[in-house]
C-alpha cells in the first residue's frame, strides 16, 4: 500500500510547484493536476514476505520467523580469573646481573565454568593483563609463560621489565595482552584433566644492570588477570543442564500491518522447526505456542500432540573443519497440518506475537561423547516457524493500516488553496474489493484528526467465476471533494495513514475462497483538480 501513498503524495507535491509559479493579479482559476498511473500486485499487498508462484499461476506466500535461540554463551562462559604469584627475599644477598632472581614458578589454576568441563578453547576476543610490582633495588626481567596457550604453534610468552624499587617506592609496571585467535588447552600439564590452566614465572636480574643487594624481607609480587574472554570455540563435556524459557513472546511480523477485520484461509501449511548447531546432545520440550492478537480477542494456543508437551531428542551437530562452514546442523521439522490441529484457526486470528514456553536440555543421556561435545560461537539451537499460505482466502473487513510521512517543502502560498477534488480511478483485476480512507494524524500526538473519504469509497472486486477465478476487471470511480478547509489541513500534515479494507467473499464459488494469481492487478488512476486563488 505504500506504493498509493506514494503517488497520492506526488500528486500533492507537483499541484503546489503547478500553483506556487503563477505571477498575476488576483483571480480563481482552476487547476487539474497530470493524471498519475500505478499498478499494483500481490507483491505490494504482501511486502515482507517471499511469494512463489505455483504452476497454475496461482501464488502462495512464504514467511520464515525466528522464535529462540540457545546461544553458545548459555552453555560456555570462561569467568574473569585472577591468579596470584608472589617471592618474599629470606636473606640478605647480591644478585649478579643475568642471574636468576625470581626462581620458575608454576601455578596450576582451575577456571569454575560452571558444570563445564573444558578441555580445549579458541579465543575469539579476550585479554590477559599482568601486574608487576618489586621493592628489588635493581632492574628484574620476568618471563611470563603461558604453555597451553598457542597462536600459530607458538606458545603465549610475555616479557616484563619491572625498574628498581624500596620498601616505601616499589617499582611497578602493568602489561596488556590480546588474546584472540589463541588456542588454550585447559587439560593441564599432564593433559589428563579439565578447567585446567597452567602458568609459568621466572625472573632475573636485568643483564645491564650492577650486581645488586638483595635485603631479606624484599618481595615481588605478580597479578596476572585474564578477563573479558569469549569464546570462538569450545571443546569438552558440557553438562547435563536444563534451562526453562518462558512463557515468553517473540514478536510476528506477518499481519503486524492489518488492524481489524477477520480472514479465513481454505489451507495453510506450517512447520515448525529445530535446528540444533551444538555438539551436544539435546531434548526439546514445548509446553505452548500461542497465536496473539490484542485487536481479534483471546489469545489461540495451539493444539498438535505431535509437537506441544512431547519430549523431543535432537543429535548433535558434526564439525565440518571447515573454517567458513564449521557446523552441519541437525534438523528436525514437524509439520503443523489442519487435520490434526487447529492451525487454521492460529493463523486466522492474525498473530502480531507469538507466545512460547520450552524446556532444553544438554545431555540427557549423560557423557555419552567422551568429552567431545563443542560449540561455535554464532551457532546454537534455535526455534522458527515456517509457513506457506496458498492465497485463496475469505476477507470480511480486513483493515490494512500503512503511515506515510510527508513533506511538501515551501508551503507559503497554502493560504491561496480554496478547494478541490479528487478522482480515483480504478480497474481491479483482484477478487476482493477495497474500501479506501485516508486518514491524517496531528504532528505532535499523531492521533487521527480527520479524515479525508467521507463517507468511506470502495473499489468494486474484478468479477468471478465458479471457480474464485477473475475473468474481467471491475472499472470503479472515486470522487473525493475537499473543502478548504480539509485541503489547508491535508498541506499542512506530515503524517497520514493509508487504511484500505478488504472484503473477499465468493459464495458462488466451489469452495467459496477467492484465489489470488500473479496475473491479478489493480490499476489506479488519480487526478487532483484544485481552485486557486492567484494575487499579483
Amino acid at each position: 500500500m505504500r506504493r498509493i501513498g506514494a503517488i497520492f503524495l506526488f500528486l500533492l507535491t507537483g499541484s503546489i510547484v503547478i500553483i506556487s509559479c503563477k505571477k498575476n493579479p488576483t483571480w480563481d482559476t482552476n487547476i487539474l493536476a497530470p493524471i498519475i498511473n500505478a499498478s499494483m500486485s500481490v507483491n505490494d499487498l504482501v511486502k515482507g514476505t517471499s511469494v512463489k508462484t505455483n504452476p497454475d499461476s496461482s501464488v502462495t506466500i512464504v514467511f520464515s520467523d525466528s522464535l529462540y535461540t540457545l546461544n553458545m554463551d548459555s552453555l560456555l562462559k570462561i569467568p574473569d580469573t585472577s591468579i596470584s604469584n608472589g617471592l618474599v627475599m629470606p636473606l640478605t644477598t647480591t644478585i649478579n646481573p643475568g642471574s636468576t632472581i625470581y626462581p620458575t614458578q608454576t601455578t596450576n589454576t582451575n577456571y569454575g565454568v560452571s558444570s563445564v568441563q573444558l578441555k580445549e578453547a579458541i579465543i575469539q576476543s579476550g585479554f590477559v593483563k599482568i601486574e608487576a610490582m618489586s621493592t628489588v633495588p635493581g632492574k628484574t626481567d620476568f618471563t611470563y609463560s603461558v604453555p597451553g596457550a598457542t597462536l600459530a604453534g607458538n606458545p603465549l610468552n610475555i616479557s616484563i621489565q619491572v625498574p628498581a624499587g624500596t620498601g616505601s617506592n616499589p617499582g611497578d609496571t602493568i602489561i596488556i595482552r590480546q588474546l584472540n585467535n589463541y588456542k588454550i588447552d585447559f587439560t593441564g600439564p599432564s593433559h589428563n584433566s579439565y578447567n585446567l590452566l597452567s602458568t609459568t614465572i621466572s625472573g632475573i636480574l636485568d643483564p645491564s644492570d650492577n650486581p645488586t643487594v638483595v635485603n631479606a624481607g624484599d618481595s615481588i609480587h605478580i597479578k596476572t588477570t585474564f578477563y573479558s574472554i569469549i569464546p570462538y570455540y569450545g571443546q569438552g563435556y558440557f553438562g547435563e543442564i536444563t534451562k526453562s524459557v518462558g512463557p515468553s513472546t517473540s514478536a510476528f511480523s506477518l499481519f503486524n500491518k492489518f488492524t481489524s477485520g477477520t480472514l479465513s484461509l481454505q489451507d495453510i501449511a506450517v512447520t515448525f522447526t529445530l535446528e540444533n548447531g551444538l555438539g551436544v546432545d539435546a531434548r526439546a520440550t514445548i509446553s505452548q505456542l500461542t497465536s496473539i492478537n490484542p485487536r481479534t480477542g483471546p489469545p489461540v494456543s495451539l493444539l498438535d500432540a505431535t509437537l506441544i508437551n512431547r519430549a523431543i531428542d535432537i543429535n548433535a551437530a558434526t564439525q565440518t573443519y571447515n573454517p567458513a562452514s564449521p557446523v552441519t546442523p541437525t534438523i528436525q521439522t514437524f509439520s503443523i497440518v489442519p487435520a490434526s490441529s487447529n492451525i487454521l484457526n492460529w493463523i486466522d486470528n492474525l498473530p502480531t506475537s507469538i507466545g512460547y514456553g520450552l524446556q532444553i536440555t544438554t545431555n540427557p543421556l549423560g557423557n555419552v561423547s567422551g568429552s567431545n561435545n563443542f560449540a561455535f560461537n554464532g551457532y546454537g539451537i534455535k526455534a522458527f516457524f515456517n509457513i506457506s499460505v496458498p492465497l485463496a482466502l475469505v476477507a470480511n473487513n480486513l483493515t490494512l493500516a500503512d503511515t506515510v510521512q510527508v513533506s511538501f517543502g515551501n508551503t507559503a502560498n497554502l493560504k491561496q488553496l480554496k478547494s478541490g477534488t479528487f478522482t480515483m480511478y480504478a480497474t481491479n483485476g483482484f477478487p476482493f474489493s477495497a474500501g479506501m480512507q485516508i486518514y491524517l494524524l496531528d504532528n505532535t500526538t499523531h492521533a487521527i484528526v480527520d479524515s479525508l473519504i467521507n463517507p468511506a469509497q470502495s473499489i468494486a472486486a474484478g468479477t468471478t467465476n465458479s471457480n474464485g477465478i477473475v475473468i474481467s476487471p471491475q472499472n470503479s470511480t472515486l470522487t473525493i471533494p475537499l473543502d478548504a478547509y480539509h485541503t489547508q489541513l491535508l498541506f499542512n500534515t506530515k503524517t497520514i495513514v493509508i487504511m484500505p479494507r478488504f472484503n473477499m467473499n465468493c459464495p458462488t464459488c466451489i469452495p467459496p475462497y477467492g484465489k489470488i494469481y500473479d496475473y491479478n492487478h489493480l490499476t489506479i488512476k488519480l487526478v487532483g483538480n484544485f481552485d486557486y486563488q492567484v494575487k499579483g
